[in-house]
């Protein structure tokens, strides 16, 4: 597996260079058990499941792995699309957001950290694009 990642979208990096490579065959009986992010939950004292979450230090994360294995599968285009993308996404969640909030009756201050912790992430994203850009050898460890 590429050593570039830390966590997250390895295993389809892996997956589409083991589809290039040709027809695979797979002996025995196959057991899955999936724990959604469980163990980095607990070492980052995070409560949400799931990787929807692009505020903390996970989604940060997250969002680099994506773009890392973004690059490397589909090259410069798709990942300038992809974070192009991202930085939209801090407005458009910003704006839903603030709207959703006024019209259920809520103050729309606590989903604004959200936003300004999405739009930390993403300026993090954008200050080591370079280095994913460059597509040579580093270890992306955002945790």
């Amino acid at each position: 597996m590429d050593e570039d990642f830390f966590l997250y979208a390895e295993e389809v990096e892996w997956c589409s260079r083991l589809k290039k490579a040709g027809p695979l065959c797979i002996f025995g009986d196959l057991h899955l058990i999936h724990l959604e992010g469980a163990t980095i939950n607990k070492s980052q004292n995070l409560e949400e499941k799931g990787y929807y979450n692009l505020y903390d230090k996970k989604g940060l994360q997250l969002m680099v792995s994506n773009h890392v294995r973004v690059r490397k599968q589909y090259g410069v285009g798709w990942f300038l699309f992809l974070l192009l993308n991202y930085s939209w996404g801090v407005l458009v969640f910003f704006f839903a957001g603030t709207i959703h909030d006024l019209i259920f009756f809520k103050s729309p201050y606590k989903q604004w950290k959200k936003v300004a912790a999405f739009a930390r992430n993403v300026g993090k994203l954008w200050a080591i694009s370079p280095t994913i850009l460059r597509n040579k050898p580093h270890f992306y460890k955002m945790l």
